[in-house]
């Protein structure tokens, strides 16, 4: 076992056959998981076996077994992007992990057929026969506050103390964080232009392997534009991770590529910073300040902040979609300098 969330586990696997190793997400079986746990694995795994870039995870299978929907995927060997950028780890750190990796491109392909049903229909027909609907746990959705009043600033924060600025704005590591975040938005670039919306960008859906690459990960919430445009999966409900969340997506409004960019401005201020621009602990009032307040400056408590890079991620937070730069290939161009 390699992880675990709310909805299922995460297996370091090899296959029998091919001697691939793989990542395989596994659900826990009817009726342990809903029926949209199981329509989104299966949309994962048709999002990613039409995608090829080499910052997005790679897709092998999917299917049903004993009950059990799973996703077998490329794995990747290494640490998410806060573990990454942790200001505790320096380059002298990061040294392999020792796993053998197999990087043998494509699907399994022993042409043995896999056990139980294969394939993302298979998933798909046991949701159906899951009596849950179709909608997500993140809560209802609020009207925004009326009026066009000035947005209030969040409360200042303290500044750091002086090692852990340090640490933060040790040249090695901005180096690593330009690198990382430059693949993510070259892979976000990719799949914009495929008319396709993450919509749940944050760090722990990023992986840095052992050779430095960053894969984009977890496609389980991802539309096209035309469908993200909704905002909703069902009345009152919205899908994401409120404190990586556009105010446009908090509120089910239409999303676009720019809601994605607005995710990436949350984790670039993070990682200059090292806390999210929005840290209530209650959900109601995370919603309100993601849509009422601007975040802290991140010289307040970063002086020694890269101010390019500080500069960019203030851009990409404004509430504004049209105040954001609007490309990942415009961001991406602005990170690296």
């Amino acid at each position: 076992m390699i992880g675990r969330g709310g909805i299922g586990t995460v297996y370091r696997a090899r296959h029998d056959g091919s001697g691939l190793l793989a990542a395989v997400k596994v659900l826990g079986p009817a009726p342990a998981v809903d029926a949209s746990s199981a329509r989104r694995l299966a949309r994962e795994y048709d999002v990613l076996r039409g995608l090829d870039h080499p910052h997005v995870v790679r897709v092998f299978d999917a299917g049903v077994c004993e009950g059990y929907s799973y996703l077998a995927m490329e794995l990747v060997e290494g640490l998410d992007l806060r573990a990454y950028l942790s200001p505790v780890i320096d380059d002298e750190d990061l040294v392999p992990l020792g796993f053998e990796l197999d990087v043998t491109p494509g699907p399994f392909s022993d042409g043995s057929p896999p056990p139980g049903d294969a394939g993302p229909d298979a998933i798909r027909a046991l949701a159906s026969m899951m009596d849950e609907p179709d909608t997500e746990p993140y809560g209802v959705a609020w009207a925004r506050p009326a009026g066009d009043a000035v947005v209030p600033a969040t409360p200042a924060r303290s500044l750091l103390p002086p090692e852990v600025r340090e640490a933060l704005n040790r040249p090695s590591r901005l180096e690593r964080l330009r690198v990382a975040l430059a693949q993510v938005t070259d892979a976000l670039a990719y799949v914009h232009r495929r008319g396709l919306v993450h919509r749940d960008l944050k760090p722990s859906n990023i992986m840095v392997d052992d050779e430095r690459r960053a894969r984009v990960m977890d496609f389980g919430l991802v539309k096209s534009a035309a469908e993200a445009a909704d905002g909703l999966t069902q009345t009152g409900r919205v899908v994401g991770t409120y404190r990586y969340m556009s105010p446009e997506q908090a509120q089910g409004h239409a999303v676009d590529a720019r809601s994605d960019l607005y995710s990436i401005g949350v984790i670039l201020y993070e990682l200059l910073t090292g806390a999210p621009p929005f840290t209530s602990s209650d959900p109601v009032g995370l919603w309100r300040e993601i849509l009422t307040c601007r975040p802290p400056p991140i010289a307040a408590s970063n002086p020694g902040a890269d101010p390019r890079l500080s500069a960019l991620a203030e851009r990409l937070l404004e509430k504004d979609p049209a105040r954001r730069p609007q490309t990942a290939l415009e961001v991406g161009e602005l990170i690296v300098g």
